[in-house]
C-alpha cells in the first residue's frame, strides 16, 4: 500500500476502529464477578484453600508453565506465517513483540485486544484492517477445526457411563446426541469451506471470492492449512495433558475422554466476553462438566489456579511490549498520522526493527 492510499485510508479506519466504550469493556469484568460469586457461594471457603494449600504446587505450576511456553511458540509462528503468507514482510522477532503484547490485552481488557492488533498492523506496516482481519479469521478457522478434533474424541469414544445424561425436550433428543449432532455439522462445516475455497465453487460466488475479510482464503493453499493446524493442534493436545497434570496436583481424576471436552472448553471460554482475566467462564465450564469426579470445592480450586496462573503469565510476559503497542494503535487515543512516539517510548519504526536486521 502507498503512502497516498494510507493516509487516505485512515478516516475510514478511525471511524471504524476505535477504542471499546467504557461499558463495552466492563461487561466481561461484571459477568465474571457474578459467576464467581455464584460459585463462592456454593462452596465452602474453609475446604477451598485447605485443598489449595495441599496441592502439588511444583506440578501445578509446572505443567502450566510448560503449557504456556508452547502456547506462545505455537501462537507466535501461526501468526507471522500468516502475516507473511497474505499480508506483509515481518519478522518473526516483531509477530513476537506485538503478539506478547495483545496477551497482556487478552488478560485484562479482552474488547481492546484484536482492535489495537490491527491498528498497529495498519499504521505500522500498511496492511488494510480487513486483510489483517482476514489472517486472523484464517488462523480461528483452523483452532476450530483442532477443538472439533478433540470434541469429536469426547463425543465418541467416552464411555455412555461417563456422559451428561440430560434430555432436551423441545428438541425431543438427548443432549449427548445434540452435542455429537453438533460436532457432525462442525466437521461437514469445516470440509465444505476448505472445498468451496480450493475449487472452481468460489468462481460461483464472486461476491464472497472476492471479500477482502475472506482474502486470506482466497489464497490460502492447502499446505497453509496444514501447517498452521500443526501448530494449533499441538498446542490444543498439549493442553489436555498439561491440565491432566493440574488436576492431578490438585488429587482430581477425570475421565481421560471427558478431558478433551472439558480442556478445550474451558480455556477457549477464557477468551469470550463471559470472562475477564482469565476468570469467569472457565469456573463455570469447570463446575459442570466435571461435577461428580470430585468436590466442588476441588473443582473450584483447579479452575482458579489455571485462571490465576493465565492472568499472572499473561500480564507479565506482555507487559516489557505492551505501552508501545497501545501507543502506535491509539495515539492521542485517536488515529492521527504519526502518532506520539515523540512523547516517550519507541517510535514505531523502532519497536518494528529495521526487518534486515531482525531476521
Amino acid at each position: 500500500m502507498n503512502q497516498r492510499s494510507h493516509k487516505e485510508q485512515e478516516p475510514r479506519v478511525k471511524a471504524g476502529l476505535k477504542k471499546p466504550s467504557i461499558l463495552r469493556q466492563l461487561v466481561p469484568w461484571a459477568i465474571a464477578v457474578i459467576i464467581l460469586a455464584f460459585m463462592f457461594h456454593e462452596v465452602n471457603f474453609g475446604k477451598l484453600l485447605e485443598i489449595l494449600r495441599e496441592a502439588d504446587a511444583a506440578m501445578l505450576v509446572g505443567a502450566f508453565l510448560v503449557y504456556s511456553l508452547y502456547y506462545y511458540l505455537t501462537d507466535i509462528l501461526s501468526f507471522w506465517k500468516t502475516y507473511k503468507w497474505f499480508n506483509t514482510d515481518i519478522s518473526f522477532q516483531e509477530t513476537a513483540r506485538l503478539r506478547f503484547a495483545s496477551y497482556s490485552l487478552q488478560a485484562i481488557n479482552g474488547a481492546l485486544a484484536e482492535i489495537v492488533t490491527l491498528l498497529y498492523m495498519f499504521r505500522v506496516k500498511r496492511v488494510p484492517v480487513l486483510h489483517a482481519t482476514s489472517s486472523a479469521l484464517f488462523i480461528y478457522f483452523i483452532e476450530t477445526w483442532t477443538l472439533l478434533v478433540l470434541l469429536t474424541y469426547a463425543a465418541f469414544f467416552l464411555p455412555p457411563e461417563n456422559r451428561i445424561f440430560l434430555d432436551l425436550p423441545r428438541l425431543n433428543m438427548a443432549l449427548w446426541e445434540f452435542f455429537q449432532i453438533i460436532v457432525i455439522a462442525g466437521w461437514v462445516s469445516c470440509f465444505a469451506v476448505v472445498v468451496f475455497w480450493r475449487t472452481k465453487l468460489r468462481d460461483r460466488l464472486a461476491w464472497v471470492r472476492d471479500n477482502n475479510l475472506l482474502m486470506a482464503f482466497k489464497h490460502a493453499y492447502l499446505e497453509n492449512y496444514g501447517e498452521v493446524f500443526l501448530y494449533r493442534f499441538s498446542n490444543n493436545l498439549l493442553s489436555v495433558f498439561m491440565n491432566i497434570l493440574m488436576l492431578k496436583a490438585l488429587g482430581i481424576k477425570a475421565p481421560f475422554a471427558l478431558l478433551f471436552a472439558v480442556v478445550p472448553i474451558m480455556v477457549n471460554v477464557a477468551y469470550l466476553p463471559v470472562s475477564a482475566g482469565g476468570f469467569g467462564g472457565p469456573q463455570l465450564v469447570a463446575h459442570y462438566l466435571l461435577k461428580g469426579y470430585a468436590t466442588e470445592e476441588a473443582i473450584l480450586a483447579y479452575s482458579l489456579a489455571w485462571s490465576a496462573l493465565f492472568l499472572l503469565t499473561r500480564v507479565f510476559t506482555g507487559l516489557p511490549f505492551l505501552k508501545t503497542v497501545y501507543r502506535i494503535a491509539f495515539p492521542q487515543e485517536n488515529i492521527s498520522g504519526e502518532g506520539d512516539s515523540s512523547k516517550g517510548g519507541q517510535s514505531r519504526e523502532e519497536f518494528s526493527g529495521n526487518v534486515d536486521r531482525d531476521g
